[in-house]
């Protein structure tokens, strides 16, 4: 979306799709607005902003996330409402890593602002992508004004047990581990609200 050009209200977008692979999606397509390289997991990973939302990877772990207004073709892919009272959470299983996604729609006055975020772009007024990065995992929030949304995201990634063995912290990791409240199936497209 270009900078300070709101949608209509037959072109704005209604949905968000995440898609999960474990190979590099075709990125010379993506509108690119910033990039930021970072480590995750004690690996190289980049977080990037893209014009239609936002794109992570980690090429040596086999972990590759689109985010996009626009559907996405990957392996795994998932929908969901722009709607401030959606909470859901998909699952990715790759050779090397499990990632846990937390979607929840919140009202844009909980947007905390892009001071404290790795990562920011400002799409236009009160529209903004921005991405935190922690040690094993990283929280989105993508604002649309248009709705008085905050979508906010939390994803975790732990890697296998049988590659991993152990925790930075020397405890065994297992998929056990793994707390899910809903588990949404790939190109599941019904509502669920909290």
């Amino acid at each position: 979306m270009p900078e300070n050009i709101l949608h209509s209200t037959d072109d704005r977008p209604t949905k968000l799709y995440f898609g999960y692979a474990d190979a590099t999606p075709d990125l010379e397509a993506l509108d690119v607005k910033t990039v930021h390289p970072d480590t995750l997991l004690e690996s190289p990973a980049v977080f990037t902003v893209i014009g239609e939302s936002h794109y992570v990877g980690l090429p040596a772990l086999g972990f590759h996330e689109l985010c996009s207004c626009r559907p996405v073709s990957l392996e795994t892919a998932y929908e969901t409402p722009l709607s401030t009272d959606v909470e859901r959470t998909f699952r990715f299983d790759g050779d090397t890593l499990l990632a846990t996604t937390t979607v929840s729609g919140r009202p844009i006055d909980a947007f905390p602002g892009p001071e404290t975020a790795t990562v920011a772009f400002r799409f236009g007024p009160d529209a903004w992508t921005t991405i935190c990065v922690d040690e094993a995992g990283y929280e989105t929030y993508h604002t649309y004004p248009e709705y008085g949304l905050a979508l906010y995201t939390e994803t975790s990634l732990r890697l296998h047990a049988s590659r991993a063995g152990r925790s930075s912290n020397g405890d065994e990791v297992t998929d056990d581990a793994i707390h899910e409240t809903t588990t949404i199936t790939p190109q599941q497209t019904s509502e669920h609200t909290r």
